[in-house]
């Protein structure tokens, strides 16, 4: 049994994942609990909500839960497996629905939580999601007597903690574009390894399309032809960051473009730069504030105050 899942902000897109009729061969909307709502959108509407009262920017957790496809589960086993992967993920009792995808003969079940707690209006920290998917899932193979999968975790292991996959809003934003992020992972991963240097990586991605770029939160970050970026490590089979940045050290970071004029360049338009405060304005406002005030204000509110 595989699980996996993590924190959620974007809505519309689960919404057509999960009421999507024509990838699957049957869609069942199985359970909505604690929620007023009674479909999909309803649901995503009402957490959306609650959250919006919080800080929280990914408000919902979604987790699909996937047995092989030759290992049917009760509807018993199902609720078993949904509750107890709840449970380990410190989610219990909160708005939930449940959907149910078959898809090529193969059953699986997609669960969305609100990680939103009503009596705290605060949302529940997802830390140590990964290890409670593989704890879950061990734990409802032996109950349900289910071909074992080898978990990273366990001790003595041989298998390896797997690649990063591109996040569901990244391979959604590939079907809109066209450019699929597994595509542009593999076709990058082989620059990188038929490169001796940073220059030369930088001009084969560029005679591929792609434009390297500075980022905001990742060091180096990709940009493609329909103007989307990716992380570079994220886009590199296997590398670790600081063997990236030792591998580009013969490039200045400093030296290129911003994401926003990567993009700019790829779309031919003017990048869009952040408004600046005006700080005239403000100190001459701030002296209009003080001028107002009479040299022996304060110390007649004093008098009044204190007769």
């Amino acid at each position: 049994m595989i699980i996996n899942g993590g924190s959620r902000s974007n809505a519309l897109w689960f919404t057509n994942h999960l009421t999507n009729a024509g990838e699957n061969e049957r869609v069942t909307l199985c359970e909505i609990r604690n929620l007023a709502a009674s479909t999909v959108s309803e649901s995503f509407q009402e957490m959306g909500a609650i959250a919006q009262t919080t800080q929280c920017k990914n408000w919902f957790y979604h987790a699909n839960i996937n047995p092989r496809g030759n290992e049917l589960l009760t509807s018993e086993q199902w609720q078993t497996a949904v509750d107890r992967l709840e449970t380990n993920l410190n989610l219990t009792d909160h708005a939930r629905f449940v959907v149910e995808h078959k898809k090529y003969g193969r059953t699986h079940r997609h669960v969305i939580w609100s990680r939103i707690d009503t009596d705290r209006m605060r949302a529940v920290a997802m830390t140590d999601d990964y290890e409670q998917h593989q704890i879950t899932a061990r734990s409802l193979e032996r109950s349900f007597g289910l071909q074992p999968e080898e978990s990273v975790f366990e001790r003595g292991g041989t298998k390896a903690r797997p690649e990063r996959r591109p996040e569901n809003w990244e391979t959604f934003r590939g079907k809109r574009s066209g450019i699929d992020p597994h595509t542009v992972k593999n076709e990058v991963t082989a620059l990188w390894k038929s490169a001796k240097s940073g220059k030369k990586f930088a001009e084969e991605l560029k005679a591929r399309g792609y434009v390297l770029a500075r980022g905001d939160k990742s060091l180096f970050c990709l940009v493609d032809k329909a103007g989307d970026s990716h992380s570079l490590t994220r886009r590199i089979a296997g590398i670790r960051l600081a063997q990236l940045v030792k591998f580009m050290k013969d490039i200045t970071h400093k030296s290129l473009p911003s994401v926003d004029e990567a993009r700019a360049a790829i779309l031919g338009r003017k990048p869009i730069k952040p408004k600046q405060p005006n700080r005239n304005a403000q100190a001459s406002g701030s002296k209009q504030r003080k001028s107002k005030r009479s040299p022996g204000s304060s110390k007649k509110r004093d008098a009044e105050k204190y007769p």
